[in-house]
């Protein structure tokens, strides 16, 4: 989707008035970049970020628990929101900043929703070890897939007043 859609995405469905969150969660794909995480594995931001600056912070830890319950990797990390995808040396610079995750939404839609806590559900598709382009995304692809399907049967029956502490 990108930044700048989910964005307006997310300004134009406020301001309709179709909904009034009191909180947001996110779940779809992103990119590790540190090693030690691999395809499948689902990272919870303890904070959103961008280029221009932290968006979001929370506590995931009752979230953590129900996803290992349900026979997942978790990791909990910072998650980036970037405007493009990042490999290579950039991953590498990212990850000395201390992020864990990179996607392309979350920060835009923070951004959109000021004020709202926001939770965030990472499920990792290319790694430093695994970039994208290779002929190994494909069954990595799939074993995300599957896990975010996973990620999704936990939000549905996860109370919503623990979204964010």
């Amino acid at each position: 989707m990108g930044p700048a859609r989910a964005e307006r995405a997310m300004r134009e469905t406020l301001r309709a008035r179709a909904h009034a969150p009191s909180a947001l969660v996110f779940a779809g794909l992103g990119a590790s970049v540190v090693t030690g995480i691999r395809p499948g594995d689902v990272v919870i931001a303890t904070e959103v970020r961008d280029d221009r600056g932290v968006v979001a912070e929370s506590t995931p830890k009752l979230l953590e628990q129900s996803l290992v319950e349900a026979g997942l990797s978790v990791h909990q990390g910072v998650l980036h929101s970037s405007d493009h995808v990042v490999r290579g040396a950039e991953r590498t610079r990212l990850a000395e900043a201390g992020i864990t995750c990179v996607d392309m939404e979350t920060a835009a839609v923070c951004r959109a929703a000021p004020g709202v806590p926001v939770l965030s559900v990472r499920v990792v598709v290319d790694t430093p070890e695994y970039e994208l382009v290779r002929p190994a995304t494909l069954t990595h692809g799939i074993r995300a897939l599957r896990a975010l399907k996973q990620v999704g049967t936990v939000l549905a029956t996860w109370h919503p007043n623990v979204v964010v502490e």
